[in-house]
Protein backbone atom coordinates (compact mmCIF):
# COMPACT_ATOMS: atom_id res chain seq x y z
CA UNK A 1 0.00 0.00 0.00
CA UNK A 2 1.61 3.38 -1.22
CA UNK A 3 1.50 5.93 1.42
CA UNK A 4 0.09 9.51 0.29
CA UNK A 5 0.11 13.15 1.79
CA UNK A 6 -1.67 16.34 -0.23
CA UNK A 7 1.66 18.13 1.14
CA UNK A 8 4.81 17.09 2.47
CA UNK A 9 4.05 19.11 5.34
CA UNK A 10 4.48 16.89 8.31
CA UNK A 11 2.93 18.57 12.26
CA UNK A 12 5.64 20.24 14.50
CA UNK A 13 3.80 19.27 17.77
CA UNK A 14 2.21 15.82 17.25
CA UNK A 15 0.59 13.36 18.96
CA UNK A 16 2.92 11.00 20.63
CA UNK A 17 0.13 8.27 21.43
CA UNK A 18 -3.16 7.25 19.68
CA UNK A 19 -5.94 4.46 20.27
CA UNK A 20 -6.77 2.76 17.35
CA UNK A 21 -8.84 -0.44 16.58
CA UNK A 22 -5.86 -3.16 15.87
CA UNK A 23 -7.84 -4.42 12.66
CA UNK A 24 -7.03 -1.55 10.84
CA UNK A 25 -3.04 -2.04 11.82
CA UNK A 26 -2.21 -3.56 7.99
CA UNK A 27 -3.59 -0.46 6.77
CA UNK A 28 -2.54 2.30 8.82
CA UNK A 29 0.84 1.26 10.93
CA UNK A 30 3.16 2.32 8.78
CA UNK A 31 1.77 5.69 7.50
CA UNK A 32 1.72 6.24 11.34
CA UNK A 33 5.10 4.89 11.89
CA UNK A 34 6.26 7.44 9.50
CA UNK A 35 4.41 9.93 11.00
CA UNK A 36 6.19 9.26 14.71
CA UNK A 37 2.90 8.06 15.89
CA UNK A 38 2.85 5.47 18.79
CA UNK A 39 -0.22 3.64 18.69
CA UNK A 40 -2.26 1.68 21.42
CA UNK A 41 -4.05 -1.22 19.00
CA UNK A 42 -7.60 -1.68 20.51
CA UNK A 43 -9.02 -5.28 20.53
CA UNK A 44 -12.45 -5.50 19.27
CA UNK A 45 -15.12 -5.41 21.38
CA UNK A 46 -16.73 -9.03 21.90
CA UNK A 47 -20.09 -8.63 22.07
CA UNK A 48 -20.59 -5.72 19.32
CA UNK A 49 -21.90 -6.28 15.52
CA UNK A 50 -18.47 -7.55 14.28
CA UNK A 51 -18.67 -4.86 11.55
CA UNK A 52 -18.30 -2.42 14.25
CA UNK A 53 -16.27 -3.87 16.86
CA UNK A 54 -12.96 -2.68 15.70
CA UNK A 55 -14.38 0.84 16.03
CA UNK A 56 -12.16 2.87 18.40
CA UNK A 57 -14.99 5.48 19.46
CA UNK A 58 -17.21 2.80 20.62
CA UNK A 59 -14.88 1.15 23.34
CA UNK A 60 -13.14 3.99 24.54
CA UNK A 61 -13.49 8.35 24.65
CA UNK A 62 -10.23 10.91 25.87
CA UNK A 63 -12.32 13.43 28.15
CA UNK A 64 -9.28 15.86 28.41
CA UNK A 65 -5.80 15.07 30.01
CA UNK A 66 -5.10 11.90 31.27
CA UNK A 67 -8.87 11.16 31.84
CA UNK A 68 -9.76 7.92 29.63
CA UNK A 69 -13.05 6.04 30.39
CA UNK A 70 -13.28 3.04 28.55
CA UNK A 71 -15.17 -0.37 27.84
CA UNK A 72 -11.99 -2.44 26.96
CA UNK A 73 -10.49 -5.10 29.15
CA UNK A 74 -7.63 -5.10 31.79
CA UNK A 75 -4.68 -5.34 29.30
CA UNK A 76 -5.71 -1.94 27.84
CA UNK A 77 -6.78 -0.47 31.24
CA UNK A 78 -3.35 -1.37 32.76
CA UNK A 79 -0.97 -0.44 29.66
CA UNK A 80 -2.96 3.21 29.97
CA UNK A 81 -2.72 3.55 34.01
CA UNK A 82 0.80 2.55 32.90
CA UNK A 83 1.47 5.19 30.92
CA UNK A 84 0.04 7.86 33.74
CA UNK A 85 -3.93 7.70 33.46
CA UNK A 86 -6.60 7.86 34.94
CA UNK A 87 -8.54 4.92 33.25
CA UNK A 88 -12.07 4.26 34.48
CA UNK A 89 -13.81 1.03 33.75
CA UNK A 90 -17.09 1.08 32.30
CA UNK A 91 -19.59 -1.80 30.54
CA UNK A 92 -18.21 -2.13 27.01
CA UNK A 93 -20.17 -1.59 23.70
CA UNK A 94 -23.39 -4.00 23.41
CA UNK A 95 -24.50 -5.49 20.49
CA UNK A 96 -26.53 -2.96 18.45
CA UNK A 97 -27.52 0.57 18.60
CA UNK A 98 -27.90 2.12 21.18
CA UNK A 99 -26.22 0.01 23.51
CA UNK A 100 -23.33 -0.33 21.37
CA UNK A 101 -22.66 3.87 21.04
CA UNK A 102 -22.47 4.91 24.69
CA UNK A 103 -18.99 6.40 24.36
CA UNK A 104 -19.42 7.70 21.36
CA UNK A 105 -20.41 11.05 22.56
CA UNK A 106 -18.63 13.84 20.38
CA UNK A 107 -16.61 16.88 22.24
CA UNK A 108 -15.91 19.63 20.96
CA UNK A 109 -14.44 22.72 23.10
CA UNK A 110 -16.38 22.55 26.73
CA UNK A 111 -19.38 21.04 24.83
CA UNK A 112 -20.85 17.14 24.58
CA UNK A 113 -22.87 16.47 21.68
CA UNK A 114 -25.06 13.35 21.41
CA UNK A 115 -27.83 11.35 22.00
CA UNK A 116 -27.93 11.88 25.97
CA UNK A 117 -30.31 9.41 26.75
CA UNK A 118 -28.03 6.90 26.00
CA UNK A 119 -24.51 8.44 27.01
CA UNK A 120 -22.55 6.94 29.79
CA UNK A 121 -23.33 8.09 32.70
CA UNK A 122 -19.88 7.00 33.43
CA UNK A 123 -18.80 9.81 30.87
CA UNK A 124 -21.67 12.30 31.98
CA UNK A 125 -20.29 12.54 35.58
CA UNK A 126 -16.76 13.05 34.63
CA UNK A 127 -17.93 16.24 32.83
CA UNK A 128 -20.12 18.07 34.77
CA UNK A 129 -18.66 21.63 33.31
CA UNK A 130 -19.33 20.41 30.16
CA UNK A 131 -22.34 21.73 28.15
CA UNK A 132 -24.39 18.82 27.13
CA UNK A 133 -26.13 18.92 23.65
CA UNK A 134 -28.71 16.80 22.65
CA UNK A 135 -29.25 14.96 19.20
CA UNK A 136 -30.75 12.55 18.11
CA UNK A 137 -27.36 10.84 16.34
CA UNK A 138 -25.87 8.22 19.02
CA UNK A 139 -22.90 7.99 16.79
CA UNK A 140 -22.08 11.73 16.95
CA UNK A 141 -18.41 11.17 17.47
CA UNK A 142 -18.31 8.84 14.31
CA UNK A 143 -20.91 11.53 12.35
CA UNK A 144 -18.04 13.89 13.03
CA UNK A 145 -14.93 15.39 12.12
CA UNK A 146 -14.16 17.57 14.91
CA UNK A 147 -11.68 20.12 13.50
CA UNK A 148 -10.72 22.41 16.23
CA UNK A 149 -12.50 23.54 19.88
CA UNK A 150 -15.07 25.56 17.82
CA UNK A 151 -15.29 24.27 14.24
CA UNK A 152 -16.56 20.55 12.87
CA UNK A 153 -17.32 18.57 9.45
CA UNK A 154 -20.53 16.17 9.55
CA UNK A 155 -23.37 15.13 7.31
CA UNK A 156 -25.54 14.56 9.74
CA UNK A 157 -28.01 17.65 9.43
CA UNK A 158 -29.74 16.84 12.93
CA UNK A 159 -26.05 17.53 14.45
CA UNK A 160 -25.35 20.24 12.16
CA UNK A 161 -28.43 22.48 13.17
CA UNK A 162 -27.85 21.81 17.22
CA UNK A 163 -24.35 22.40 17.09
CA UNK A 164 -24.86 25.93 14.67
CA UNK A 165 -27.37 26.46 17.53
CA UNK A 166 -24.88 26.74 20.11
CA UNK A 167 -22.30 28.65 18.51
CA UNK A 168 -20.38 25.98 16.36
CA UNK A 169 -19.19 26.92 13.30
CA UNK A 170 -20.25 23.83 10.77
CA UNK A 171 -19.76 22.94 7.51
CA UNK A 172 -22.22 20.30 6.28
CA UNK A 173 -21.42 17.89 3.51
CA UNK A 174 -22.90 15.13 1.30
CA UNK A 175 -22.82 11.72 3.08
CA UNK A 176 -21.54 8.62 1.52
CA UNK A 177 -18.30 8.53 -0.52
CA UNK A 178 -16.42 6.94 2.33
CA UNK A 179 -16.19 3.23 3.18
CA UNK A 180 -17.13 1.25 5.60
CA UNK A 181 -17.33 -2.71 5.38
CA UNK A 182 -20.73 -3.93 5.74
CA UNK A 183 -22.69 -1.03 5.03
CA UNK A 184 -23.45 1.19 2.24
CA UNK A 185 -20.93 3.91 3.41
CA UNK A 186 -19.39 5.43 6.62
CA UNK A 187 -19.14 8.70 8.10
CA UNK A 188 -16.11 11.26 7.97
CA UNK A 189 -15.79 11.80 11.88
CA UNK A 190 -15.22 7.57 11.87
CA UNK A 191 -12.40 8.52 8.94
CA UNK A 192 -10.44 11.32 10.55
CA UNK A 193 -7.99 12.45 13.85
CA UNK A 194 -6.41 15.19 14.43
CA UNK A 195 -2.56 14.40 14.55
CA UNK A 196 -1.14 17.88 16.08
CA UNK A 197 -3.47 21.56 16.49
CA UNK A 198 -2.81 22.29 12.89
CA UNK A 199 -2.90 18.96 10.84
CA UNK A 200 -5.98 16.85 10.10
CA UNK A 201 -5.89 12.84 8.94
CA UNK A 202 -7.79 11.01 6.55
CA UNK A 203 -7.73 7.17 6.32
CA UNK A 204 -7.75 7.35 2.60
CA UNK A 205 -8.49 10.12 -0.02
CA UNK A 206 -11.57 12.27 -0.48
CA UNK A 207 -10.52 13.26 -3.86
CA UNK A 208 -14.34 11.95 -5.31
CA UNK A 209 -16.25 13.69 -2.37
CA UNK A 210 -18.57 16.25 -4.04
CA UNK A 211 -17.65 18.51 -0.87
CA UNK A 212 -14.10 17.70 -1.27
CA UNK A 213 -13.12 21.21 -2.04
CA UNK A 214 -15.25 22.75 0.55
CA UNK A 215 -13.97 20.44 2.97
CA UNK A 216 -10.00 21.63 2.17
CA UNK A 217 -11.33 25.55 2.61
CA UNK A 218 -12.68 24.71 5.40
CA UNK A 219 -9.85 23.39 6.75
CA UNK A 220 -7.68 25.77 5.31
CA UNK A 221 -9.29 28.42 6.99
CA UNK A 222 -9.09 27.49 10.26
CA UNK A 223 -4.89 27.23 9.74
CA UNK A 224 -5.06 23.15 9.19
CA UNK A 225 -3.69 21.37 6.86
CA UNK A 226 -4.93 17.58 5.48
CA UNK A 227 -2.32 14.33 5.43
CA UNK A 228 -4.48 11.37 3.39
CA UNK A 229 -2.67 8.27 5.18
CA UNK A 230 -3.39 5.67 2.05
CA UNK A 231 -3.54 6.38 -1.93
CA UNK A 232 -7.11 4.16 -0.83
CA UNK A 233 -10.81 5.76 -0.44
CA UNK A 234 -11.39 7.20 2.77
CA UNK A 235 -12.54 4.66 4.56
CA UNK A 236 -14.32 4.50 8.51
CA UNK A 237 -12.31 3.11 11.39
CA UNK A 238 -14.25 4.60 14.08
CA UNK A 239 -11.55 7.45 14.31
CA UNK A 240 -8.24 7.07 16.32
CA UNK A 241 -8.24 8.99 19.97
CA UNK A 242 -5.64 10.86 20.36
CA UNK A 243 -4.19 10.69 23.84
CA UNK A 244 -1.48 13.08 24.23
CA UNK A 245 1.10 15.71 22.24
CA UNK A 246 4.75 15.43 22.17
Amino acid sequence: MSYYVITPHLPKRKVGLMAIGKRYAPRLAAPLEKLGVDVLWLPDAHDTDSRLAGHADLSMIHLGAELVVTGCGDDIVNNLTNRGFKAIRTEGPGNSYPEDCTLNACIVGNKLIHRLDVTSRTVLGALPDCEKINVAQGYAKCCTCVVDERSIITSDRGISAAASDNDIDVLLIAPGYIELEGFDYGFIGGASFKLSADTMAFTGRLDAHPDYHNIICFLTDRGIRPVFLTSDTAFDIGSALPLTEV
